[in-house]
């Protein structure tokens, strides 16, 4: 047992996998409070698809759905990982477009959260990652920190037409310099609303702001408390998604959004599409 563990590390050592084995749990709900960080974001601990490979000890824990993809998970869903310096986080995979995807944010026209939390809030995560939800500026720091990541942002608009927005690059700062959104160049056909220099508000580069931590350009308007939501407000947005009811992407959406996805992946050159 102790040496086909070593070798199945090695192998995945040698692919650039990270591998974290863990003990075999006894009661799998009570065990899988203590090991993973935000179970609370899930309403079974079922719905997660590796969860029985975490029980019987026939499971390692990689760093991203990427990595999960790669180990030839193809089912979108509810997955375990562990990002380097992370504990255990449940996160939601979308298994397509020749790699996984983690998803950060998910957001509804009719959701069922407001939206208006706290710093706190939005540094731990909540929501439901099944559902509506915003994973944690902690957890997608460490996300980005590991790997160089893209970014796509999906909406859906008021006609129940899906565009996407793509950045070549993405990654967010600590909380030391607020969680600041640092993005590359855009393609896609949803409009660059975050860091296009035309638009009056420039979101790339800016420190993420809520209503009890006030971090966008304004002397006298806090922008999360004006408007809702936490965001990477300027002053105040172009584009804002992560709002109660009022999904705005400029040139797309006039606050009608019907849906929105933030996903992110490790860039690379390869696709396998199978």
């Amino acid at each position: 047992m102790v040496e086909a563990k070593l070798w199945t590390i090695c192998c995945l050592m040698f692919l650039g996998i990270s591998v974290t084995w863990t003990d075999e749990l006894n009661d799998p709900k009570e065990d899988a409070a203590k090991l993973i960080e935000n179970i609370d974001m899930v309403d079974d601990v079922k719905v997660i698809i590796n969860y029985n490979e975490l029980r019987l000890r026939k499971v390692f824990f990689t760093r991203d759905c990427e990595e999960l993809y790669l180990l030839g998970h193809r089912k979108s869903g509810v997955y375990v990982i562990r990002p380097e310096g992370s504990p255990y986080l449940v996160v939601q995979c979308y298994m397509y477009d020749c790699g996984g995807w983690t998803v950060i944010q998910r957001n509804s026209f009719d959701t069922a959260i407001t939206w208006s939390e706290t710093w706190t809030a939005y540094q731990y995560g909540f929501g439901n990652i099944e559902r509506d939800h915003y994973l944690g500026n902690r957890f997608i720091n460490l996300l980005t920190l590991q790997k160089w990541n893209k970014a796509r942002f999906l909406m859906v608009d008021s006609e129940n037409r899906t565009r996407y927005a793509d950045y070549d690059s993405f990654h967010l700062t600590n909380a030391t310099d607020k969680y600041r959104i640092r993005l590359g160049t855009y393609a896609g056909d949803a409009g660059d609303a975050l860091s296009n220099a035309t638009y009056k508000n420039l979101h790339d580069n800016m420190r993420f702001s809520t209503f009890d931590d006030d971090n966008d350009r304004l002397y006298n308007t806090n922008c999360a408390n004006e408007y809702g939501g936490g965001w990477w407000f300027d002053s105040c947005y172009d584009a804002h998604l992560n709002n109660k009811g009022r999904l705005h992407w400029k040139a797309l959406c006039d606050h009608n959004c019907r849906h929105s996805l933030i996903l992110i992946r490790p860039v690379h050159m390869y696709c396998n599409r199978v």
